[in-house]
């Protein structure tokens, strides 16, 4: 059942990535709503409209009352100092609820000085936080939305996530591929009734949406995983495996990313006698020819799937050009390390037990 924690783990990954869907008015990718407040409590007014093709933006959604939103303040000034230069404003907005009044949050802010230094607005009439915190349907506090300098929602969760970290630097410097994020989302939900299907072990329903997920985003390993899972543990459905992924592979053979999901996950059928290391082979040999320049993600899978049958003395001459291609000194290092693996073997191979 090791199959299952492994793939169950990756679809929980990707479904906490935001709310639930199902109520959603604004979603990843749309433009986001304008800012309404009755009152600027710290720092300039903030116009999204103006600020456009500027401006980046963290709209975070707090109260005096609420403990968690009271930890994050120091990272979030944090981020308005690391940031701010390079156009990036936290805007932190409050409103009635729970005893929350203008006066609450004024001497609040007035008492935490240079040690809020962000923008921060009081919603009298609750608009903007009808718009952004209704609109995406989440209920708890803080909550923190990210805009572009496009004008674009590309994230929302909590402020203390590490992901939002990586995706504010991200977006501050114009590298942030908010096609990930908005596909993810769209998935959810999908994600969600296969976790159903997974828990009424439907299992006809269970590999019709993993499917589904996969005609959408090719790629997607949590689903490929759910598919072998249900195929290989729960239905013995070897063939029916065999079928799609030959169906798979022919459909996507010139993207190297794809190819190495659909082989890597082929790769972790945990019971030897379920595994089909022809189809392995055959898929990243097909992934492997797809790259044409650069560092080439299929290169060290190929060599597995070469040491997979073994061709270690193949496999180690094809990690070795994996290494060459590296594009980066960590990614070298892993590789490097799978290659004196692959040595140590080959060495081995001379020993008489």
């Amino acid at each position: 059942m090791g199959q299952a924690r492994v793939w169950v783990l990756a679809v929980l990954a990707s479904v906490v990535i935001t709310t639930a869907a199902c109520a959603q008015q604004l979603k990843l990718g749309d433009a986001a709503p304008g800012i309404q407040v009755s009152d600027w409590v710290k720092g300039e007014p903030v116009d999204l409209a103006k600020g456009k093709g500027k401006n980046a933006y963290l709209v975070e959604f707090w109260a005096t009352w609420c403990p968690p939103c009271i930890e994050s303040i120091p990272h979030l000034t944090e981020l308005q100092h690391k940031y701010g230069s390079q156009g990036f404003r936290v805007v932190a907005i409050s409103n009635p609820g729970r005893g929350e009044t203008l006066k609450k949050v004024k001497r609040f802010v007035r008492k935490r000085g240079d040690g809020m230094d962000y923008t921060v607005a009081y919603d009298g009439a609750s608009k903007t936080a009808e718009r952004y915190m209704g609109g995406v349907g989440a209920n708890g506090l803080p909550w923190a939305f990210l805009i572009d300098r496009s004008g674009v929602l590309v994230w929302h969760g909590h402020p203390g996530s590490p992901v939002m970290d990586e995706i504010v630097d991200q977006v501050v410097k114009g590298t942030f591929d908010a096609s990930t994020v908005i596909l993810q989302e769209k998935l959810m939900p999908m994600f969600e009734r296969l976790n159903r299907y997974h828990m009424m072990q439907n299992w006809d329903a269970f590999k019709s949406m993993s499917k589904t997920i996969l005609g959408i985003d090719p790629k997607n390993d949590s689903a490929m995983g759910a598919l072998i899972y249900a195929c290989v543990v729960e239905t013995d459905d070897n063939a029916g495996l065999r079928e799609f992924v030959e169906a798979h592979a022919a459909a996507h053979k010139d993207d190297p990313h794809v190819m190495n999901a659909l082989a890597q996950a082929l790769f972790g059928i945990a019971d030897l006698d379920k595994r089909q290391p022809d189809l392995a082979l055959r898929v990243a040999r097909e992934g492997y020819k797809a790259c044409k320049t650069g560092d080439c993600i299929m290169a060290g899978t190929y060599a597995r799937a070469l040491f997979e049958i073994g061709l270690v003395d193949r496999a180690i001459e094809v990690q070795q050009e994996a290494i060459s291609r590296a594009d980066s000194d960590k990614r070298r290092a892993a590789l490097e390390k799978v290659k004196a693996y692959y040595v140590t073997c080959k060495a081995l191979q001379s020993e008489r037990p």
